[in-house]
């Protein structure tokens, strides 16, 4: 059955360097280093100017542009830079038309056409027909010059032709053209080669449309699996899944492109899992394998990507690498994959592929290895990762990206080492990769984490935007920037980014976990357990059964919220702090005060953690149990440690809430209400954590404490009407 063909009105680029087979024959590995250089030229202005490589034919280069104003500024680019490197010249030929595109390919006469025009013309010069003269008569920034009427072999019509003069293009006379066209009628054997490449391309598209798939006209989504060591060697195993994650960061930067994080895609280490159950468990309509073998002086790169629905490949391809070649490999074979799944880049998507890498394959190496250390997350590995990024930018102080996983690196360390110095350090290492590279998605990423890390939420938001606006796909700087509009009240937007995070993470848990908490707030309990329960699928967290239970409070079902305690438990030791809550707002105190006893004590010195709410929860029920003054002296730790932070900068709501708590359990009902007032401000809209906590029984009757919360519940009426109506114009 015939298939239906994709055809666009585009230019066709044609290009070839000039007197490359006479190189050829003098000196091979001149002649494709030169071939090489050309390439990246072209790779770096098509992109600017919307072209699509299409493919290299030799020393020849077959793009597209959708206007020929692209084409055109495209062309005079490539000659000017070609013109100043003065190694090699160019012929550029160009046609509009409508052409075919399929399978990364494409057909049509002006492909042939264009081919025929290149051919004619002399070096550093760019030809044109009439047509693309007609599209670009408005633009007066293009100088033309008419050529006159020619007769192009294998062309049934004669063709007016066209030159652009402007400085420093070469431009042909007509009997320049007129010579090369009786050349090649003297020299058949090349028209013949040219021909023989047409019936080949035909060939290819009559195959295509009646056996084959067009264009790839499905969701364009990928899932890179990790790539497999083909070495036997152990300690190479490193540099096969730092690849594999490098080529997601780069794809993850072309916003047409749904690509899945490397942080999901680590966890399919086995290569013989069914390709369609990947792709239905991932929703992506393409999975990337490939296997990568150490050789002696570089690697073996084998690649497959395959349609998962009719498990058939859809492009294959074998590369060897060399050098200073291997970083440049993750960027070209990016692109590759936007031209197979016929994706667009924008001219900012262009610059972004790429962008902070350096060139030296030693450096390099070096942050492969430091990033295969990194994801232990303990310290000894954290702190020889940060040795190996230390030596690689001694080798290349310019390498950006090295700089920005150093800052991550720094980070976790003080993640792991709260109030200490490592997140100034951290901080500093993403400055010196911004100054490196202004525009560097992943700089500002890791920068937004270590602000958010220090309580900054303004400053973590404004980089976390900025990140995503180089880099759309970027998920752990999506997931924390929709947790910051969490913390703000932003509820709308905060489920928003993290439907995207998940999708484009899907085996992380936190996602699910803060979308669930969100629709509790909403009061949509359906889609809350909905969400937690697919976030438990990933990790059983004792936090997500805890926030469950509070969810079967408000809805009434108390034995539903109890067996959760139960479901903590047979996960195994810990969850103490959750087990309280869950008893606490069970209203079942002595079981509360047990497991916060056992979670208290992993504090002896009462050096808690900024965010631990448990001690207040403690503290009330000693209090209860008529033990004032050992409640006394924990809430006073607790609120020295809560009042410094956010004294410190700390921005978010979870802190002045906490102190709230605790002078409410101190019946200073005051600065109760200050905080609880400026919780509410801050982004507080989680009323159960009030409404049902027997420690506020006091304030429920005053009118500040009813006004706070009769603002909560109205702006969660607020939020519920707007997801109402933008449901609604969904279904239209």
């Amino acid at each position: 059955m015939q298939a239906e063909l994709n055809r666009k009105l585009s230019t066709v680029y044609f290009s070839d360097i000039v007197g490359y087979t006479r190189l050829m024959g003098k000196d091979e590995n001149a002649a494709f280093e030169l071939m090489k250089e050309n390439l990246l030229v072209h790779q770096e202005i098509l992109a600017k100017y919307r072209g699509q490589l299409i493919k290299e034919l030799g020393d020849g280069i077959l793009a597209v542009f959708e206007t020929s104003e692209d084409a055109l500024n495209a062309c005079l680019e490539i000659q000017k830079k070609c013109l100043k490197n003065a190694k090699y010249q160019l012929r550029i030929g160009l046609q509009s038309g409508e052409i075919i595109f399929d399978h990364g390919d494409i057909f049509g006469d002006a492909v042939n056409i264009a081919s025929r025009i290149q051919s004619v013309g002399i070096p550093s010069s760019i030809v044109f027909s009439d047509r693309v003269c007609k599209d670009i008569y408005k633009d007066q920034s293009f100088r033309t010059l008419k050529l006159g009427a020619f007769e192009l072999k294998n062309v049934e019509h004669t063709l007016e032709l066209y030159a652009l003069t402007n400085e420093p293009l070469a431009v042909p006379k007509r009997s320049d053209i007129l010579g090369n066209i009786k050349y090649q009628e003297r020299n058949p054997w090349k028209n013949r080669v040219g021909l023989a490449a047409i019936v080949i391309l035909f060939g290819a598209l009559l195959y295509s449309m009646y056996w084959g798939d067009p264009t790839w006209q499905k969701d364009k989504s990928v899932a890179v699996l990790p790539f497999q060591n083909l070495s036997g060697n152990k300690d190479f195993d490193y540099f096969p899944i730092a690849l594999t994650g490098n080529l997601i960061d780069q794809l993850s930067k072309i916003s047409s492109i749904k690509t899945i994080s490397y942080s999901t895609m680590s966890k399919y280490n086995n290569p013989k899992l069914p390709l369609d159950s990947i792709g239905k468990f991932l929703h992506v309509s393409t999975v990337l394998k490939g296997t990568v073998e150490s050789l002696e002086s570089g690697v073996r790169i084998s690649l497959q990507l395959v349609d998962v629905k009719n498990n058939k490949n859809i492009w294959t391809e074998s590369y060897i690498r060399e050098g200073s070649n291997i970083p440049q490999f993750q960027n070209d074979l990016a692109r590759e994959i936007a031209r197979v799944l016929d994706a667009r880049l924008t001219a900012e998507e262009a610059t972004q592929i790429g962008k902070g890498e350096t060139t030296n394959p030693e450096a390099y190496d070096l942050v492969f290895r430091a990033k295969d250390l990194y994801k232990s997350f303990n310290d000894s590995s954290l702190r020889l990762a940060s040795t190996y990024l230390k030596e690689a930018i001694e080798l290349d102080q310019n390498y950006a990206l090295a700089y920005t996983w150093l800052a991550k690196t720094y980070y976790q360390l003080g993640y792991n080492h709260p109030d200490t110095l490592w997140l100034d350090l951290s901080l500093d290492m993403s400055e010196k990769a911004l100054a490196l590279e202004p525009k560097l998605a992943e700089g500002f990423s890791a920068r937004g984490a270590t602000y958010y890390e220090m309580g900054q939420l303004t400053k973590a938001k404004n980089s976390f935007d900025i990140a995503i606006s180089f880099n759309p796909n970027l998920s752990d700087a999506i997931g924390n920037l929709a947790s910051i509009h969490f913390a703000q009240g932003d509820l709308i937007t905060a489920i928003s980014l993290q439907t995207k995070s998940a999708s484009l993470n899907p085996k992380a848990a936190l996602p699910y976990q803060n979308m669930g908490w969100s629709y509790k707030i909403l009061g949509d309990f359906e889609k809350a357990h909905a969400w937690f329960e697919k976030s438990l699928e990933q990790f059983k967290s004792p936090e997500t059964y805890h926030l469950i239970a509070s969810a079967y409070i408000l809805e009434g079902k108390s034995d539903s919220a109890k067996l959760q305690a139960k479901r903590i438990m047979e996960v195994g030791k810990g969850g103490f702090e959750q087990l309280g809550y869950i008893y606490f707002y069970l209203n079942e105190p002595d079981s509360a005060l047990l497991f916060f006893e056992k979670a208290v004590a992993d504090y002896p010195d009462w050096n808690f953690p900024k965010y631990a709410s448990f001690p207040i929860h403690y503290s009330y029920l000693l209090k209860q149990k008529g033990n004032v003054q050992l409640s006394d002296s924990i809430l006073n730790t607790v609120i020295r440690i809560k009042t410094k932070a956010i004294n410190d900068g700390y921005e978010d709501y979870y802190l002045p809430f906490d102190l709230a708590h605790a002078y409410t359990v101190k019946n200073q009902y005051s600065e109760s209400l200050k905080f609880l007032q400026m919780a509410y401000e801050r982004g507080w809209r989680d009323y159960f954590l009030t409404e049902n906590n027997p420690a506020f029984k006091s304030l429920r009757k005053d009118p500040v404490y009813l006004k706070i919360i009769k603002q909560i519940h109205s702006d969660i009426s607020e939020v519920k009407s707007k997801m109402a109506a933008t449901s609604l114009e969904r279904d239209k």
